[in-house]
């Protein structure tokens, strides 16, 4: 039988899992988790895939996201998230984004997003899901090849109260069709994270490969995670 102190060990892998599994569900294109004031284009679709490693931990996730309207990009995603020793639960999200202020001549867009998360292997409450949240996004463009976003909002969760988001992250073209990508975000209560990794454009509006490495502002070893995963767009199909 493990011990006391193994099964409060366990528990705090599964909590961090999870709270870096929701963190994904309210990102940008992947693996950024601080969101850009940008949607897919009309009557098109993406699809998203990565696997996300981390200290006693390991999630799977597809996210689907969708533009019917012109101006609104629908998104659901669903993930297992599975942690040593313990059996695997399973999260689903939705999503609903807006950039009521794309770019202008001078480099500024402007959006919000906001969305619901639900663990099914977690009480709920009340509701159907436990995590409810709504941010606003800003993204420049000083140069073609530069990008700079800006999220803030707040989440929140049940059992655990109201608590702040925010992200800042840098998107840089240094050759043709690779990107260089940076962030520093606040997705939870306690301390901001930090994330650094590249995307690479295979086919343009077609198919991007990303990797990323991220860990947390602390001298814990614990909270590492690495993100790897592929995105898929379409062309316009949809009525």
């Amino acid at each position: 039988m493990p011990s006391p102190r193994y099964r409060v060990r366990r528990r705090a892998i599964r909590a961090a899992a999870l709270a870096i599994v929701k963190a994904a569900c309210v990102d940008a294109g992947q693996p950024l988790v601080t969101d850009d004031a940008a949607i897919v284009a009309d009557k098109t679709c993406q699809l998203e895939a990565w696997m996300r490693p981390g200290h006693g931990a390991r999630s799977y996730w597809m996210q689907p996201a969708c533009n019917f309207s012109g101006n609104a990009e629908l998104s659901a995603g669903a993930a297992r998230v599975e942690t040593d020793g313990d059996a695997a639960s399973h999260l689903v999200y939705m999503q609903i984004k807006t950039v009521p202020l794309p770019r202008t001549e001078t480099g500024w867009s402007f959006g919000a997003a906001a969305g619901a998360v639900r663990d099914t292997g977690a009480p709920h409450g009340g509701s159907a899901f436990q995590t409810y949240y709504g941010k606003a996004l800003a993204s420049w463009y000083p140069r073609d090849d530069l990008e700079l976003d800006f999220n803030l909002g707040a989440a929140n969760q049940y059992g655990t109260g109201t608590f702040a988001l925010a992200g800042v992250a840098v998107q840089f073209a240094a050759v043709d069709r690779l990107q260089l990508l940076g962030e520093v975000y606040r997705d939870e209560p306690g301390t901001a994270k930090y994330q650094g990794g590249l995307r690479w454009i295979a086919v343009p509006n077609r198919l991007e490969a990303f990797v990323s490495y991220g860990n947390r502002f602390t001298r814990a070893t614990d909270a590492w995670t690495v993100t790897a995963g592929v995105r898929l767009q379409s062309p316009a199909f949809l009525p």
